[in-house]
């Protein structure tokens, strides 16, 4: 069975942090509800403060065996 490998932040850097931030962004444009409670109607402002609160998280694309 596969399983996606899970990234850390210290793992991103700056082009896969940012595509993590729009990816994220687009959902959330798209009607996907915010992980946190926020009073910002920014989907970008609101993705931040997703990430800053933890409870936003990256997985890779690459698909890793057991």
């Amino acid at each position: 069975m596969a399983k996606r490998k899970e990234k850390t932040v210290e793992d991103l850097g700056t082009f896969q942090l940012t595509s993590l931030f729009i990816r994220r962004a687009r959902e959330l444009m798209s009607g996907s509800p915010a992980l946190v409670e926020t009073g910002s109607s920014d989907p970008v402002q609101t993705a931040f403060e997703e990430h800053a609160s933890g409870k936003l998280s990256n997985t890779d694309e690459a698909v890793t065996k057991d």
